[in-house]
């Protein structure tokens, strides 16, 4: 396990050091902790989109082995989504529904989901040009809202690795508190399965644009030689953060921040360095924390 640790200031100090001492401290903490925001709401926007095409893949491959039949918990929502799921079919238009409900639906995973996944196919699976286009209705995952539209445009693979173009537009995240993060990317995902058919890891990498929490823009990318990886058997026990690879974000008024996720462990910590400093921090992909702090103008 990777030793975590952070800025420590004692209680006696606040009472003692001088007023320069003051600015230069407090600029300090306040730095790590926009770090820390910054790479957990890069963190939770991936994952959500993730989770996203995570369900619309278990609606497409049980409709297709139930032979088209309604779908409730007995094909779909026993495996992880709960026991409340229906998926429909519209064989005019190739649209398939997920319905969890206004009420919510929780999963096995914890996670209470409500609203609608609405997915259009055109063409083949697995033949290169297929377009999966994903749109939400009145959905959030634990309190989180997400809205947006999502393409994945199948370029090639095999039974065992499979490549995409994917594309968000319109993206928008409405926390709890209120406050919203927009976004638009396009990214390749390339996901890997096992023998028997199961996801085990996704990478991506390429780009992303938009308005964080703090109504700043920002941009960031990830190298194709650094991909970000998740893995399926993190996520299955409550770890969302990717596992590995680099992410670099560029916030307005701000110098550039380096991610590094890690090499290959199931946490969610990761280095991240700005101003050639390096520091070792816990994000938050669920963004939960308290938010004590405002953005500096600079």
């Amino acid at each position: 396990m990777k030793k975590l640790f952070g800025i420590v200031i004692s209680t006696a100090a606040l009472f003692f050091y001088s007023c320069s001492d003051d600015v230069e401290s407090t600029d300090d903490s306040t730095a790590i902790e926009i770090a820390i925001e910054d790479a957990s709401l890069e963190t939770t926007s991936s994952e959500l989109m993730e989770e996203i095409d995570e369900a619309a893949d278990f609606a497409t491959n049980s409709f297709e082995s139930s032979g088209g039949k309604l779908l409730n918990s007995i094909g779909f929502g026993g495996r992880r989504f709960g026991d409340c799921v229906t998926i429909t079919e519209d064989e005019a238009t190739n649209t398939k529904t997920i319905d969890f409900g206004e009420e919510g639906c929780e999963g096995r995973d914890g996670r209470v989901r409500k609203g609608k996944i609405i997915i259009v196919h055109e063409g083949e699976r697995d033949t290169p040009g297929f377009k999966r286009t994903i749109t939400l209705e009145d959905f959030s995952v634990d309190s989180i809202e997400v809205e947006g539209t999502r393409v994945l445009t199948y370029v090639s693979g095999t039974d065992t690795e499979k490549e995409y173009n994917a594309t968000l537009t319109g993206g928008k995240l409405t926390f709890p508190d209120g406050t919203e993060a927009t976004r638009e990317s396009t990214r390749t995902r390339i996901a890997s399965f096992d023998e028997e058919g199961e996801k085990t890891q996704v990478e991506r990498f390429g780009s992303a644009m938009g308005i964080n929490r703090e109504a700043l823009a920002y941009d960031n990318s990830v190298d194709e030689t650094t991909p970000i990886l998740t893995l399926s058997d993190c996520r299955e026990v409550g770890t969302f953060a990717p596992v590995s690879g680099i992410l670099s974000i560029n916030i307005e008024g701000e110098s550039e921040k380096i991610v590094d996720f890690g090499d290959g462990t199931c946490d969610h910590l990761v280095t991240i360095t700005q101003d050639g400093v390096s520091e070792e921090v816990e994000i938050d992909p669920k963004q939960r924390r308290k938010r004590r702090f405002r953005r500096r103008n600079n």
